[in-house]
């Protein structure tokens, strides 16, 4: 019976016509000249230099410690993309610094730069900083830029 009943079911949603797709009329990528400001996004896309990748990832991260007591440990780290712009850049930017041992100093600096996209870009910074001892020193600095 319950067969009977599905395979009653499956026919006639079968046999009901479908209601036309608009999808197409509404959707899509607005053509130049019509809808985002001055620019559009085909403008953009058109802007884009020849040999230029669609999108660029840039990832700098950072791992230092100083875990012995009186021990010192410094890092310094830098990383840059000066090419061309590409329609899309993601950049994450993170260090974890520790500065565990009694009388211990850890210095971190994390630096990292690369072109805007031209349609979006992504920047995450994150830190992890800890100092724990007795006369212990854990100073962190992260930097991450997106530009032109």
């Amino acid at each position: 019976m319950f067969r009977a009943m599905t395979a009653l079911v499956a026919l006639g949603l079968l046999a009901t016509p479908a209601p036309p797709a608009t999808a197409q009329e509404a959707g899509g990528v607005r053509p130049r000249g019509i809808g985002m400001g001055p620019v559009t996004t085909m403008e953009r896309i058109g802007s884009l230099e020849r040999g230029c990748p669609l999108s660029k990832t840039n990832v700098a991260v950072g791992v230092n410690r100083a875990l012995a007591t009186g021990a010192q440990a410094r890092q310094q780290l830098v990383s840059q993309d000066t090419g061309c712009r590409p329609l899309v850049s993601t950049q994450v930017t993170a260090g974890v610094n520790l500065g565990l041992g009694n009388g211990s100093v850890a210095e971190q600096s994390i630096s990292a730069r690369m072109p805007s996209g031209l349609l979006g870009s992504t920047n995450v910074v994150r830190g992890v900083n800890i100092g724990a001892g007795t006369r212990t020193a854990a100073t962190q600095r992260l930097l991450g830029q997106i530009g032109r």
